[in-house]
């Protein structure tokens, strides 16, 4: 089963988009093939729903991150010997000797350039390998018990036909003449072809573990535990925004019996960063990838969906409050089959008035409530739900982001506290602008 999401969670939570700023994917660029560029946008776009796969998957990562085993190819090395190697066939044995003979004959009667460029392709095929061959002997230090073992022991064991042992110790390989060359081509392109297809597809895979075990190094991330089951949905330490360089860290709980997270704070106090981390948080480490955190452990969920940058829709004639109120009918169509979802909700209905905004959060998140299934992250600025909330619900864990005033000037520690905030400082601020004055005309513009 896939995990479940959308377009407006993953634009939500800018978690796609190899050259998008700041997206989450771009931290993940630098795979040398084209192979570990195509495992990594898949990955990115199929998170697993199976604990010993995401754990296994983590495992190999973590692998890669304590061992600095880099990545041994160059991209152009890599393409030239990937084309020369999956483009052909075992079957076409005897068209490969023609055209070797073919790009020889022209050669000699004008200089064509064919027979130096599939000459210079066998002789990097078979650097290539020795090379292949002396790093999967790299890759299996302390590799014992580790799910990459696997992985390890398939290359040397593809790697190791004592056809291979010849062709690597010819004494004519740097120099070869047409025999040679058309001895060689018949290993490479027929007769253990499929071998060298095999060892191309699990170097791949290796490039992606490298790109990946590098930026969890680089950045101190976690590798979350999954569970298929337990009392714990989501628990972090140390969790912040991975885009965001010197992120404030805090930690938070999702648990079954309070699996209800309501959240409140002033504007600017950090509530919609906070919410973006989790859902970062959640969706990597369903991914198997490293997590902005010092800790992480979950249940495995069916899938998440968020409703934090909801816009409205000119060409549906939709406005904004509308907008919220489908996207919530949506996700509320999810929560009701009975799925283990996260969902985060942030400042919902705010393109209503207030006494209709207090009347829409209060009765959604006391529904909420009752699917005990699912994980909830909810936002406010209407503290009065948040109060009248903890009279009817005890699934509830209360959490607020604080305001600290510094004479008139507003700060804040985006550090996570207990309760509901008491912070009312929008006027503070308005003041502080001089708005007033302004339309006033009393100060200058």
């Amino acid at each position: 089963m896939s995990f479940e999401t959308d377009k407006q969670t993953l634009d939500d939570l800018n978690l796609l988009g190899k050259y998008k700023n700041n997206s989450v994917y771009s931290m993940f660029v630098g795979t040398v093939t084209r192979g570990g560029e195509r495992m990594m946008e898949n990955m990115f776009l199929h998170p697993l729903t199976d604990a010993k796969a995401i754990n296994d998957r983590s495992s190999v990562f973590r692998y890669f991150r304590d061992h600095d085993f880099g990545f041994p190819f160059e991209k152009d090395e890599f393409d030239v010997v990937e084309q020369y190697i999956t483009g052909a066939s075992s079957k076409n044995g005897f068209r490969n000797i023609f055209q070797l003979l073919k790009a020889k004959s022209m050669h000699y009667i004008s200089n064509d350039p064919e027979f130096n460029i599939i000459r210079e392709r066998i002789l990097m095929s078979i650097k290539f390998y020795r090379k292949a061959r002396e790093y999967f002997d790299k890759l299996a230090t302390d590799v014992a018990g580790n799910p990459f073992q696997s992985v390890v022991e398939k290359g040397r064991s593809l790697l190791k036909d004592s056809r291979i042992d010849k062709l690597l110790g010819h004494p004519r390989q740097d120099n070869p003449g047409l025999v040679n060359l058309i001895a060689f081509d018949r290993v490479f392109r027929c007769l253990l072809n499929k071998q060298f297809k095999e060892v191309i597809e699990l170097l791949q895979g290796v490039d992606l573990n490298v790109v990946v075990g590098r930026v969890a190094k680089e950045k101190n991330f976690c590798f979350a535990t999954a569970a298929d089951d337990g009392e714990v949905l989501v628990a972090a330490t140390g969790l912040h925004h991975p885009r965001i360089d010197g992120a404030i860290s805090n930690d938070l709980e999702v648990t079954a019996s309070k699996n209800i997270f309501f959240l409140t704070g002033a504007n600017m106090a950090g509530k919609s960063t906070l919410m973006k981390s989790f859902g970062i948080a959640v969706y990597m480490a369903h991914m198997g990838f490293p997590i902005a955190a010092k800790t992480m452990q979950f249940r495995i969920q069916d899938g998440m969906y968020t409703s934090i940058n909801v816009p409205d829709n000119i060409n549906m004639g939709y406005s904004h409050f509308y907008a919220e109120v489908l996207r919530v009918k949506n996700v509320a169509i999810e929560v009701s089959r009975n799925k283990r979802l996260i969902v985060i909700f942030d400042e919902l209905f705010k393109g209503t008035n207030v006494k209709d905004a207090f009347d829409a959060t209060l009765a959604v998140t006391e529904a909420l409530a009752e699917r005990r299934n699912s994980a909830f992250m909810i936002s406010t600025h209407i503290i009065e739900v948040g109060q009248e909330l903890g009279k009817h619900c005890d699934n509830v864990t209360f959490a607020y982001l604080p305001t600290v005033m510094k004479g008139k000037l507003p700060t804040y520690t985006y550090v996570l506290e207990p309760g509901i905030t008491s912070d009312k400082h929008g006027m503070i601020i308005i003041n502080n602008e001089k708005i007033i004055e302004i339309i006033k005309g009393e100060v200058a513009s």
